[in-house]
């Protein structure tokens, strides 16, 4: 592939300019020999991150330069919106000459945001045996190890020896050139383990070795290939597999794997152990920012799609939702003080230093919310563990909540030279605050354990439950003082 054949320019934030501008003017000046060297010189990435600085015609003119193989790594690199659009200018045998340099997970991923019609001529356009490989990775449903999982990989039997396995690898080194590759409708003569297609040689990290119904049994890292006698058998120099998915596994479970077993690939295996595919470590880290990226946006109730690629009314009807939800949980908060209309009547100071109780409760619940949402992701809850993180939390919140009620009520008092109001604040701050604690790092593990995904409705929730011991804290001390004392 062309990131192992050649070195690129790095992108970086001193020359981004400089590069943009002489993009623009090659184009403008149509000097195209120059343009096509000077995009060749970029890394796929790079320019997929400058796409958005050029206009329509300047783009056309930048497509007409790259090479198949330089434009489908590129393709690969674009979100899903600038994808679309560029395939909507395109007839489908310019995407299929495409589409046919890469890997077969990557090509389902792209073929899922084409219509079925386009998807079906693409697809015959392969030889049959590829075809199989690609409908094999879309039947499974995004999200999961089937949608992630490359069909290329070498398969060699329990009994090979090491010097066939290498001449195997020669084989495909061969094979990956696009004039040596299998026709459409034409079947290879040459009996072969191989189940490899149009993929990155370079991705091939490990041989996997396989029993005659093809259930897998163990993998070979090349270096061991390498390094052995060229007699030795598979089954003598295989190593047991680490880890197996399933085809219809979470790919954030699958992600987690990759962590914990610090793993290059990952084979995957149906129900009966028979090898269907690897995945592969550099999509497990856009399976990682996806899902981190997720969370977030969904701690804050906010839809995943970039703001720059979205309507307005679809970014509306996204956040809609939960800021309907958020309005009905301010509105039982805002019932629950007025049972405290007369103490507020008595004591108007009372009514903007309730902001100050909830904003702090709000903000110490979201802090406890995001570390056991975070903990959640990254599988470091367990049952050893719980009860400690809980309390940790809480315990910090508490401290943090007499620090600052500290802080607050001595500014209170030498504003109004009221010792009875710094205390109700100290008392309701350090109470809101250790509540808060409490709920933060209890309510995702309770959603959790409901199947409710606590990133989604932990804030809202969360943030009103501590707004409600907030105010019934503070106005309800308030209320009891200026009972017994008659004045705060």
């Amino acid at each position: 592939m062309i990131t192992s054949e050649k070195k690129f320019h790095r992108l970086t934030r001193q020359n981004y300019p400089r590069i943009v501008a002489l993009l623009k003017n090659l184009c403008t000046s149509r000097r195209f020999i120059l343009l096509k060297r000077a995009l060749h010189a970029l890394h796929p990435t790079s320019l997929a991150l400058l796409w958005d600085e050029f206009d329509e015609a300047e783009r056309e003119i930048i497509l007409s330069q790259l090479s198949s193989e330089y434009a489908a790594e590129f393709l690969t690199e674009l979100d899903s919106d600038e994808r679309t659009a560029i395939f909507r200018s395109k007839d489908t045998a310019w995407i299929f000459e495409r589409l046919e340099e890469l890997e077969t997970d990557d090509i389902a991923s792209i073929l899922r945001e084409l219509n079925v019609r386009d998807t079906n001529f693409i697809l015959r356009r392969f030889d049959k045996n590829y075809t199989g490989k690609i409908k094999q990775v879309l039947k499974y449903s995004e999200g999961t190890a089937g949608a992630l999982m490359k069909s290329d990989f070498l398969a060699v039997s329990r009994n090979a020896t090491v010097k066939s396995i290498v001449s195997q690898f020669q084989k495909m080194v061969k094979q990956s050139s696009p004039k040596s590759r299998t026709p459409k409708n034409e079947e290879s003569t040459e009996t072969s383990t191989t189940n490899l297609g149009h993929g990155k040689l370079e991705d091939m990290q490990f041989t996997f070795v396989v029993d005659r119904d093809n259930k897998f049994l163990g993998y070979i890292p090349l270096r061991k290939l390498i390094l052995e006698k060229s007699s030795r058998k598979a089954s003598e120099i295989m190593l047991p597999a680490q880890v197996v998915v399933t085809p219809h596994e979470d790919q954030e479970s699958v992600a987690q794997i990759f962590k914990n077993y610090n793993l290059l690939s990952l084979p995957v295996v149906d129900s009966r152990g028979i090898l269907l595919g690897q995945i592969t470590v550099d999509d497990v880290v856009d399976v990682l920012e996806e899902e981190a990226t997720e969370d977030i946006l969904r701690l804050g109730g906010v839809t995943q799609d970039a703001p720059q690629s979205q309507s307005l009314m679809r970014m509306a009807r996204g956040r809609f939702p939960w800021l309907a939800v958020n309005l009905g949980m301010q509105v039982l908060s805002a019932w629950i003080v007025t049972f405290f209309d007369t103490t507020l009547a008595q004591v108007i100071i009372l009514a903007p230093l309730m902001t100050v109780i909830s904003g702090q409760g709000g903000n110490a619940t979201m802090q406890s919310i995001t570390v056991v949402v975070r903990s959640l992701a990254l599988g470091q809850i367990n049952a050893r563990n719980v009860a400690k993180i809980i309390s940790k939390e809480i315990f910090v919140s508490g401290m943090n909540g007499f620090l600052c009620g500290s802080l607050t009520a001595g500014v209170v008092y030498a504003y109004t030279g009221r010792p009875l109001l710094a205390f109700c604040i100290v008392f309701a701050m350090f109470c809101d605050m250790l509540f808060a604690g409490l709920v933060g790092s209890t309510l995702p593990l309770i959603l959790k354990a409901a199947r409710i995904d606590p990133a989604l409705a932990s804030g809202p929730l969360g943030t009103t439950l501590a707004d409600i011991c907030g105010f019934s804290v503070f106005l309800g001390t308030a209320t009891i003082l200026l009972a017994r004392f008659g004045a705060l």
